[in-house]
């Protein structure tokens, strides 16, 4: 019984959508799965003859237009194209149209028409390719002041046009400008260009910027007299020139140089030393900087003067290298210096007073 049921249910399911598929095929409004829907879902089927399309009513489609051949005649080519779906830019030269990028860049300031040889830009009568000026009809050549700017104008009259003048209010026929900052100096606030205003530097034409730090800054000025040491022919203020003071930083008017090596005492590190006056070196004033055996070792250090020992080794650390060492690894004992005679030497078993 059960079974009989559920093969009636079937049954019914089965012609119900044969009967549903062939109302769909009578309405026309069944699609087929390779090809366009055959009726719009909006359409009304027309029972009316006269209203059929026909070929000849019906919109050429592109798929009904006929592309050109790709046969070896070169018929359908014409257009550059070659009958098959390639990359435009695969295409011949030849074939290719011009592309923006594909044209030469011009230059703005002088727009030179390279395609047309009677061109004349700027109209001034003369054709782009021989205007020195082809966007400045006022110019065919460049001039003092160059395209676009008119050769005229002397605010100061100083003989130099203000487009090339680095002072325009200010005569300068020398157009100087000493810091080279494109401002003449006739106009410059800050003419040697040290950062230091003309009104307060002590040194105007000379490069002499301030020193120290950000509390205490200032253009250097030894003898404080108002002239920086840079401009100074006297740093020192001693009334001796700098350039034959034997202490130009150092006020040492007698100018004494004990020792005559030309560094004045006022200055000389070894006033008594001829042969050191800005540095004591390594041994010191009056002590030469020699090195008798030539090991690298100055005299004043060396623990063998006599014999070369660069490394300076002593193993019983008695002063004296191994190289010259007696005995190296034993510390020699020094010889006594006092008289054994002497009634005072604690060392005379003789002494009475023991």
């Amino acid at each position: 019984m059960k079974k009989t049921v559920i093969f009636a249910i079937f049954l019914s399911f089965f012609f119900f959508g044969c009967l549903e598929t062939t109302k769909l095929v009578s309405s026309g409004t069944f699609e087929n799965e390779d090809s366009d829907p055959q009726k719009d879902d909006q359409d009304e089927v027309s029972d009316d003859p006269d209203d059929e399309e026909t070929d000849s009513d019906r919109p050429e489609r592109d798929d009904d237009r006929e592309r050109p051949s790709n046969d070896d005649s070169g018929e359908g080519e014409e257009d550059g194209w070659n009958g098959e779906e390639d990359d435009p830019d695969e295409r011949p030269d030849s074939d290719r149209p011009e592309r923006d990028e594909d044209r030469p860049l011009q230059d703005e300031d002088s727009p030179v028409n390279d395609d047309d040889t009677t061109a004349d830009s700027d109209g001034d009568g003369v054709i782009d390719s021989e205007d020195g000026c082809p966007a400045d009809p006022a110019k065919t050549e460049p001039g003092v002041c160059g395209c676009g700017v008119a050769d005229e104008g002397d605010l100061d009259g100083d003989g130099i046009l203000d487009c090339v003048d680095n002072c325009k209010n200010d005569k300068n026929e020398d157009q100087n400008d000493l810091d080279g900052d494109g401002i003449g100096d006739a106009c410059d606030d800050d003419i040697d260009g040290d950062g230091v205003k003309n009104i307060e530097d002590n040194c105007v034409m000379i490069y002499n910027p301030k020193e120290g730090n950000i509390f205490s800054q200032k253009q250097p000025d030894l003898d404080g007299d108002g002239i920086g040491d840079a401009c100074d022919d006297d740093i020192d203020g001693d009334n001796i020139p700098n350039g034959e003071d034997n202490c130009p930083n150092d006020a040492n008017a007698d100018q004494t140089d004990l020792d005559g090596d030309g560094v004045g005492d006022a200055c000389d590190v070894c006033p008594d030393d001829a042969a050191k006056s800005i540095d004591a070196g390594v041994c010191g004033c009056g002590v030469p900087e020699t090195d008798t055996d030539g090991d690298g070792v100055l005299d004043c250090k060396d623990n063998c003067i006599n014999v070369f020992n660069g490394s300076q080794l002593d193993s019983d650390g008695d002063g004296i290298g191994d190289a010259c060492d007696e005995h190296p690894f034993e510390k020699d004992t020094p010889e006594p210096t006092t008289d054994p005679s002497d009634p005072s030497d604690p060392t005379d078993p003789s002494d009475p007073s023991e």
